[in-house]
């Protein structure tokens, strides 16, 4: 893919981390390569030493076969020279104990420079890892929440921890590998063509099976190997749903059902390892280079026979053939490392250039005193799903065809939406399910984008505003509680960017009505809540939550359902807290709870994703059918005033 002008992109409007992503290559291995040269000076020394290792390992067949060819000549050329006689010499010969020597030194100076390209290489390969998982992190915590709505997360986890661990392997001894299997096959044929080129033509006589053999290798091997990943995924995401739903399981005693259902993928990935161990099984290339050595020998013989090649030749060319069975057998395996960690990248990649993101403007503002006026003009809104497309980038000159995933409509969720809230407002917010409620306050978070209109906050548009002075400073308390698996302390205190005393905590969780229950706790406010809090009741949770809110300090705050699972009475108590600690606040409330409706400023009744009525209580009652179904079962409804607008009261 072509990459694009950072500046070019940063005056579209596109963030950093949308660069970043757009800039990421479609190749893999050319995304792992870079990878492993974000330490570029590390990586040469790598190659370097990987080079001089290799050329102490090809000296050594050239050196052996001088050194025969000198023994010969002084001790086993003439007829009567025997064993005895051999080693009986006391007067060894100069030139003998040179090439002994320098055979022992290239030995220690091989052993020293691999020892030193192992450690480093085991560095960046540390480093690459450590790089990806932290690069694909980030990428996942900046997508919008229209990519968590779909994303499993079993996949997810399997992604930054089985597929980036592969990628470590590929790594670390995988390109290394690679690259002695192609550096010690071109000295050795280099060696071949030195010594005798009709014994080099007739072994590279074998090359083009050899290299069709290994292609074939490789070609049926990929696709077992992206099984084997994907199949690992889909176990993986199955264990990490049923764990986190065991209460479920256990309740509809589903144990059997979900065992079979994962012994199925189970065995189905066994199955996908064992046909591609049997492929591997299935590789021919070391017997096409016995082949070829065994024609070589043959040869040598020949040529030693008719006095055109000593023996020190034969066996120096010997030597470098057999050179060639460690990078041969080393291919097996750095296909197998390369095809799982090239499989590994494309799911990472996959996922990172998936451009679901929430963009931060370059030249967006820092807000430091939000008043908390908010104001919806003319919002639209709507949920998507992703398709596969063609685009058009590039320069004037150039343009190039990419693949990306535009957003395709899936439900219009809302419709004209324009409503205004006041700093010490307090908007309560109903409609029946799936009407837009929830909606309304995730995109003032800025957790999805609008599709048209904006919204303002104190006069500003959200979007000309930084990600976390906006988010800062509204506190959020879904319906949906989730806590940390850590203690109640550092639950309250979460999120907040400054060292918070116990004191503070305990006056928060006391305006909270959460003191009394967490102190009955041995631990107190060092219990642990287990994950997601399932230690906790549902009321305990939300109570724990809303402490966190009112320790953030928000300018703005939104209550979703967050009173669902407590009593009236400690909702009542809650109510005066907020009363005391949120003046001058701004707080969108989802409720039916007609307690929490009537202390109110503003109604909005939603229906199919569009403002139907808004305004009081009592006017409501008298002027709006969809809100006089609400609570008709529970109040005498006085009759209907047409007369009264839609938008009627306000701020009080």
């Amino acid at each position: 893919m072509e990459r694009i002008n950072s500046t070019e992109i940063v005056n579209n409007g596109l963030s950093k981390q949308q660069i970043e992503i757009r800039n990421i290559p479609d190749s893999h291995l050319k995304w792992l390569i870079q990878q492993v040269f974000r330490k570029p000076a590390i990586a040469i020394t790598v190659i370097v030493g990987t080079l001089l290792s290799i050329a102490a390992t090809m000296t050594r067949p050239y050196m052996m076969g001088e050194l025969f060819d000198i023994i010969w000549d002084l001790y086993l050329g003439s007829r009567t020279a025997n064993i005895v006689e051999f080693l009986s010499i006391l007067d060894i010969d100069k030139d003998i104990l040179i090439y002994v020597y320098i055979l022992l030194g290239l030995a220690g100076f091989e052993f020293i420079i691999n020892i030193t390209v192992g450690i480093l290489n085991e560095y960046i390969a540390q480093n690459t890892e450590r790089s990806i998982r932290d690069d694909f992190y980030r990428s996942v915590q900046s997508k919008s929440m229209a990519f968590h709505d779909t994303a499993k997360v079993g996949e997810l986890m399997s992604q930054a921890t089985f597929d980036v661990r592969i990628i470590n392997a590929t790594v670390s001894p995988g390109l290394r590998m690679i690259a002695q299997a192609i550096l010690t096959a071109g000295a050795a044929f280099g060696l071949l063509f030195y010594y005798d080129w009709r014994i080099a033509l007739a072994v590279i006589a074998f090359t083009p099976l050899y290299i069709l053999t290994v292609r074939n290798y490789s070609k049926k091997l990929h696709p077992l190997t992206e099984k084997v990943q994907k199949q690992f995924g889909i176990a993986n995401s199955l264990l990490q749903e049923n764990v986190s739903g065991i209460r479920v399981v256990r309740a509809f005693t589903a144990e059997k059902h979900e065992t079979k259902r994962f012994s199925k993928e189970v065995d189905e990935l066994r199955d996908d390892i064992i046909a591609r161990g049997e492929r591997q099984a299935l590789y021919f290339p070391p017997l096409i280079l016995s082949l070829s050595i065994t024609i070589s020998l043959g040869l040598s013989v020949l040529l030693i026979a008719t006095g055109s090649m000593s023996g020190g030749e034969a066996i120096a060319i010997t030597g470098a053939l057999f050179q060639l069975y460690n990078p041969t057998y080393m291919i097996s395996w750095v296909l197998y490392l390369t095809h799982m960690g090239l499989a590994g990248a494309k799911r990472i990649i996959t996922t990172m250039k998936e451009e679901e993101i929430i963009v931060e403007k370059p030249d967006a503002i820092k807000f430091t005193d939000i008043q908390g006026r908010v104001d919806y003009i003319n919002v639209d809104f709507s949920y998507y799903k992703l398709r596969d497309k063609t685009r058009k980038t590039g320069t004037e000159n150039k343009k190039q065809e990419t693949k990306e995933k535009p957003e395709v409509n899936v439900r219009e969720t809302l419709k004209d939406i324009n409503l205004t809230a006041n700093p010490g407002d307090i908007v309560a917010i109903l409609g029946p399910t799936g009407c837009g409620k929830s909606t309304i306050t995730k995109l003032l978070a800025r957790m999805y984008d609008v599709d048209s209109g904006e919204i303002l906050i104190d006069g500003k548009n959200i979007q000309d505003i930084t990600l976390d002075s906006l988010r800062k400073n509204i506190g959020v308390i879904e319906q949906d509680i989730f806590l940390f698996s850590t203690t109640i302390k550092e639950n309250i205190a979460y999120g907040v960017d400054r060292k918070v005393s116990d004191e503070e905590i305990i006056e928060y969780a006391k305006a909270a009505q959460a003191h009394n229950f967490i102190i009955t706790f041995d631990d107190g406010y060092d219990t642990l809540v287990g994950e997601r809090g399932v230690t906790l009741s549902g009321g305990e949770k939300q109570r724990i939550a809303i402490a966190r809110a009112f320790l953030a300090n928000p300018k703005i705050l939104i209550l979703d359902d967050s009173a669902s699972a407590i009593d009236a009475q400690t909702e009542e108590l809650i109510q005066k807290a907020m009363d005391r600690l949120l003046e001058n606040r701004t707080v969108f409330i989802i409720t039916h709870r007609l307690a929490t409706i009537k202390r109110a400023n503003k109604i909005l009744v939603l229906r199919k994703g569009e403002i139907v009525a808004q305004g009081y209580h009592d006017s409501l009652l008298k002027s709006s059918e969809d809100y006089r179904r609400v609570f008709g079962r529970h109040l005498k409804l006085p009759p209907i005033d047409e007369a009264i607008g839609i938008t009627s009261g306000g701020s009080k």
